[in-house]
């Protein structure tokens, strides 16, 4: 009987290890794709939105690296750059 449990709580343990690996592997427009597949369209409340809503403020803000975004800071990537040239 605990052996058999062991291997309940191992097999889920992977399962859920592999499912988040997949989905952190998964490109920002998948995922919003997946979540838009998954949800009704009138959602306004529940995990799933709130996810949503936290991965469209994540790619709106970028890797700051650009003059398009306005949170960049250019001498930071600048000087990144100049280093790297060395």
């Amino acid at each position: 009987m605990a052996a058999a449990l062991q291997t309940a709580v191992v097999i889920a343990l992977v399962a859920a290890s592999l499912i988040l690996s997949c989905w952190w592997l998964t490109p920002a427009r998948r995922r919003l794709w997946i979540l838009d597949q998954l949800l009704p369209a009138d959602a306004t409340r529940g995990p799933l939105v709130r996810l949503r809503r936290a991965l469209l403020a994540r790619s709106q803000i970028g890797c700051g690296a650009c003059r398009a975004n306005p949170n960049a800071a250019a001498p930071r990537s600048t000087e990144k750059g100049g280093v790297l040239r060395r």
